[in-house]
């Protein structure tokens, strides 16, 4: 048997063809923005992600996600907040007024009860805009200085261009 052919054929095992185990589910990957308060990644899609996120000290979330796109919920006894928001697939326009809502909502589960799990479907472009327009308003700070802040924690974030005109619009009313 070639090493192609190995690849191609399921092995047996000593009990006949079984069908094998689903893979485990991988952990959760996230990245700190602000150690110990703020961390951001993808939305956990199974119980051991929660329990992970638990164990890291989480007790509050706050997702950018529209509610079908929940796969798990979490825990009922963490504090929660959503405010969907768009991502590239555009299901709608962000308007300023979603936005700056998000913003105040998240900040208050962050001041309420850090640290706080921030999370959009993969990370990448609704977590991050959420998160470089905390950072901006924590820290009173250009919205270009924040969105390095969140580059350099978390490589992923791509957050929409246009999105990035939105929030700064927003943050200058403040």
């Amino acid at each position: 048997m070639s090493l192609l052919d190995r690849f191609r054929k399921p092995k047996a095992t000593a009990r006949g063809d079984q069908k094998q185990q689903p893979a485990p589910i991988p952990a959760l990957s996230y990245s700190w923005l602000i150690s110990g308060r703020l961390a951001i990644g993808p939305m956990p899609r199974s119980e051991s992600h929660w329990r992970q996120l638990e164990e890291a000290g989480f007790r509050s979330r706050f997702s950018c996600c529209y509610s079908e796109e929940e796969i798990c919920p979490p825990p009922d006894h963490w504090l929660q907040g959503r405010v969907s928001l768009p991502d590239h697939r555009r299901q709608e326009e962000l308007r300023p007024e979603r936005l700056r809502k998000a913003l105040d909502l998240a900040a208050e589960i962050l001041a309420a009860q850090p640290p706080t799990y921030l999370h959009c479907m993969a990370g990448i472009e609704r977590s991050p805009l959420l998160a470089a327009g905390l950072i901006a308003r924590e820290r009173k700070i250009h919205l270009l200085e924040a969105l390095d802040t969140v580059r350099l924690c978390h490589p992923r974030a791509m957050p929409i261009y246009g999105d990035l005109d939105v929030l700064e619009a927003v943050l200058k009313e403040a």
